[in-house]
């Protein structure tokens, strides 16, 4: 809501420099590393936020829906980014250069307090997930991290390895959540893959930020 606010301000000869680009599911439209000169506003569609470890696992950290921005940090912080933004969903965006971006806010001081507010908003959000996070039992982290591929579709690319790395236990506490997700007939784990059996019972998991 407060995105559509801050779009909302926008002046028309800002508004009239705004690019759309259009960016089909599996595109990046942020890589990380890479300098990246605009800001982004997703009008449609759904991106995931996602940081690469140094053995090139990969854990998403945040899920942007219609109506949102992103990239609106980079014009303030100059070091190294380490997120990737990835299109999930068709994504329909209008892009700002960050220049035009600042020139905006330096003659907007409501605009200004709006977009702090977004970024104080993310940060809390983030901050009560890692929270949430460390009070689940390993099992029911695990069942999380299976909700959450199988609703992206991506069920078959989730392994062990990644298991751990998104739920923050070792592989051995992998191991034993499997068996008994296994044992109770939530999972079956065959072939070094995953496979859900009661899929009501697993979507139930599912982070509250990711239903429709």
């Amino acid at each position: 809501m407060d995105t559509e606010i801050l779009r909302g301000r926008m002046p028309i000869t800002i508004r009239k420099k705004l690019m759309k680009k259009i960016y089909d599911p599996g595109n990046p439209i942020i890589i990380a590393g890479y300098e990246n000169k605009y800001v982004f506003f997703l009008i449609e569609g759904e991106a995931e936020a996602s940081i690469q470890n140094n053995d090139g696992t990969v854990a998403a950290v945040y899920l942007y829906k219609s109506n949102s921005i992103f990239g609106e940090v980079e014009p303030f912080y100059n070091d190294f980014k380490p997120v990737s933004i990835t299109a999930t969903k068709k994504c329909i965006v209008e892009a700002l250069y960050q220049t035009d971006f600042l020139e905006w806010l330096k003659s907007d001081f409501e605009a200004t307090k709006l977009l702090i507010r977004i970024i104080s908003e993310k940060l809390i959000h983030n901050g009560q997930l890692i929270e949430e996070m460390s009070l689940l039992s390993v099992r029911k982290r695990v069942l999380r991290c299976i909700a959450i591929y199988n609703h992206k579709g991506q069920l078959h690319k989730l392994t062990k390895k990644q298991l751990s790395i998104e739920a923050n236990t070792p592989i051995r506490s992998v191991n034993r959540a499997i068996a008994e997700c296994v044992k109770i007939g939530l999972i079956s784990y065959e072939n070094k893959q995953i496979h859900i059996k009661n899929l009501a019972v697993v979507m139930e998991h599912l982070p509250s930020i990711l239903h429709f």
